[in-house]
């Protein structure tokens, strides 16, 4: 005979539902939101880029960048905060520790005023009215100036690459710091299905609300204006 004890709480945890959904951008609705899009730089991005050529590539980079370029538009048109992320390095020993497990960016790639670390052409980025944080980790708030260029921001619409790398370790990080996070799965990408689908899954417990496009315009149009 079928138990017919519900399942612990807990349990209900790791599973999405229409309804949690829903209530979670209800409970964003109305509050400042920010739109921090990570790492859309050429290396990490396009086809000619350091890590396109050790093997790692965007599979449906224009995708990417049509969302992308839907979330800018609705968070200039709402007067969102827009923040972009850099991962830029001096050198060899400014890449640290994943230097030795990714030895291909000991040698290349990243680097301050070159084309690989500035953004992709296709992108709605202006460098004279953008703000934009450099990191040198996978996190954008470790060692940077990100909080306080988030302002009064509760609630974080985030898109960008890598998924399971840049993105869920920024993501975490904002969880902790209870920021509000929604990340566009439209939006951000990796390099590896199994593993960028992984992350989504594991950010979408309780790190983040995992969303598409329009329901992130949505939230960024709904927001005050600061």
């Amino acid at each position: 005979m079928a138990s017919t004890v519900p399942p612990a709480p807990g349990a209900r945890v790791h599973g999405d539902s229409d309804e949690r959904r829903t209530q979670r951008l209800a409970d964003a609705s109305g509050r400042p939101c920010a739109l921090l899009l990570i790492d859309l730089q050429n290396d990490y991005c396009h086809p000619d880029g350091v890590f396109a050529r050790a093997g790692f590539t965007v599979a449906d980079l224009p995708a990417l960048v049509t969302a992308t370029n839907a979330l800018i538009a609705s968070a200039r048109a709402a007067g969102a905060p827009l923040i972009w992320t850099a991962t830029t390095w001096e050198d060899a020993d400014d890449v640290g520790l994943l230097g030795r497990r990714s030895p291909f960016l000991a040698a290349d790639g990243l680097r301050r005023g070159s084309w690989g670390a500035a953004m992709l052409d296709e992108l709605d980025f202006q460098p004279d009215a953008d703000r934009v944080v450099e990191k040198r980790r996978f996190s954008a708030f470790h060692e940077t100036g990100l909080v306080g260029e988030l302002g009064d921001a509760e609630v974080l619409v985030v898109g960008g690459v890598r998924t399971d790398f840049c993105v869920e370790s920024t993501v975490r990080d904002a969880f902790f710091r209870d920021y509000d996070v929604f990340v566009v799965s439209d939006a951000v990408a990796g390099y590896v299905d199994a593993l960028h689908e992984s992350s989504l899954r594991l950010m979408n417990t309780v790190f983040a609300q995992v969303v598409g496009v329009e329901d992130a315009r949505q939230l960024m149009a709904a927001a005050p204006r600061g």
